[in-house]
């Protein structure tokens, strides 16, 4: 055994909101590490200043994934030192019920590590980490806007109230239209002005976060191929790149359609068994979008795939072929962000429908700010992007 092995220690580190604790083991696998030292409930706010002197160049540095952790791995590497973000599901199966504390987590945190079991989490690049803030704060949006919308009208039902035709929330004059639905009191127009002032201010969130949506997904030649695909528009697109990008950190298709979780359940023991339901782990967030991007397809779509899915929706069922559909299109993106996708020749109408439908979402006003003429000469300078290999 070399020196350097015999050097390297598998630092646990617990973090929470505001404090950490931290465990340094040595040696080559879990069942003779020993403890060199502990750290335990030590204030986030000195964790650099408590960690370098503690800390050698050739340490890993190992924590579970959760709302802090690519922050704290940021403030590690500064330090010089290896930090591995760690799968949290893999991490959880490990573990006593009977004595669960920071110290405990810690020491957790460093075996797993050490047995070869955990996965590690690939760490985003700035980059990726601002496009994933975008993503979760328009779908926040989004929430809270249907939330409220949804509060309104059910509290306008039990006042026996009806909308009128035509009748917008967003509109800035929506309260004069609702005074004259009935005869309200004075206690109920300030109730009526706050559920409606909080729904205007959540949607023209949402609706600012998607304009800045589609302006990435213009600004990047990449993401704006993507928008190729059949049932995948500037959202789409974007979560797409904000949780994939780099492509080459997966190997082949199905290690991307495994990280999103549209690969079959495998459950095989002796001559029994086979695949099964959608195995639902990886990304939540981007598995949803994709269904919804394969029931577009089933829907709406034409050509040879989309004639493909309506076979197998007859012969297995509208899940399936939604689950299948959706894998497909996962494929596809993968090959198409490898640089493997056959090049457009000209531009499809559906595909023009699709620029000039992201280059609304801007705004013509933007577009202008933005160095442009006009929203045609725009869109046909994305129409000749799309013509051009990345």
């Amino acid at each position: 055994m070399s020196n350097q092995t015999q050097e390297r220690r598998i630092i646990g580190l617990d973090a929470h909101p505001y404090l950490f604790s931290a465990v340094a083991l040595s040696g080559a696998n879990p069942l003779v590490a020993k403890t060199e030292w502990v750290l335990d409930r030590v204030s986030l706010d000195n964790l650099e200043k408590t960690l370098r002197k503690r800390l050698r160049p050739q340490d890993i540095v190992v924590l579970e994934a959760s709302g802090n952790s690519f922050s704290v791995a940021e403030r590690l590497a500064v330090l010089g030192v290896t930090v591995h973000v760690l799968d949290s599901q893999t991490v959880s199966r490990v573990g006593s019920q009977y004595c669960v504390t920071d110290r405990t987590d810690a020491v957790k945190l460093a075996r797993v590590f050490l047995s070869g079991l955990a996965k590690i989490v690939w760490t985003p690049d700035a980059r990726c980490k601002e496009r994933r803030e975008l993503f979760f704060a328009h779908r926040n949006a989004v929430r809270d806007a249907v939330r409220l919308r949804n509060r309104f009208w059910a509290w306008c039902n039990e006042q026996g109230v009806r909308r009128t035709k035509g009748f917008r929330m967003s509109n800035p004059r929506a309260i004069d239209t609702v005074r004259e639905w009935k005869e309200w009191t004075e206690l109920q127009i300030l109730i009526i002005e706050g559920m409606l002032g909080a729904f205007q201010e959540a949607e023209g969130r949402r609706v600012r976060l998607r304009a800045r949506i589609a302006e990435e997904v213009m600004a990047d030649p990449m993401i704006l191929q993507l928008v190729r695909l059949l049932g995948v528009r500037h959202l789409i697109a974007f979560a797409l790149m904000a949780f994939i990008d780099p492509i080459e950190r997966f190997e082949n298709p199905k290690k991307l359609v495994a990280y999103i979780g549209l690969n079959p359940r495998v459950n095989i023991s002796g001559t029994r068994g086979g695949t099964g339901r959608l195995s639902h782990h990886g990304r939540s967030d981007l598995r949803a979008l994709m269904i919804q991007a394969a029931q577009s397809v089933l829907r709406y779509g034409t050509g040879p795939t989309h004639q493909w899915a309506i076979a197998l929706k007859m012969r297995k069922g509208a899940t399936v072929a939604v689950a299948a559909l959706a894998r497909k299109i996962v494929v596809s993106v993968w090959y198409l962000l490898s640089g493997r996708f056959t090049l457009l020749k000209e531009v499809p109408q559906q595909l023009k429908i699709k620029i000039h439908k992201i280059a609304s979402e801007i705004g013509a006003k933007r577009i202008r700010a933005l160095g442009f003429k006009s929203m045609p000469a725009f869109e046909k300078q994305k129409l000749e992007e799309l013509l051009v290999p990345v």
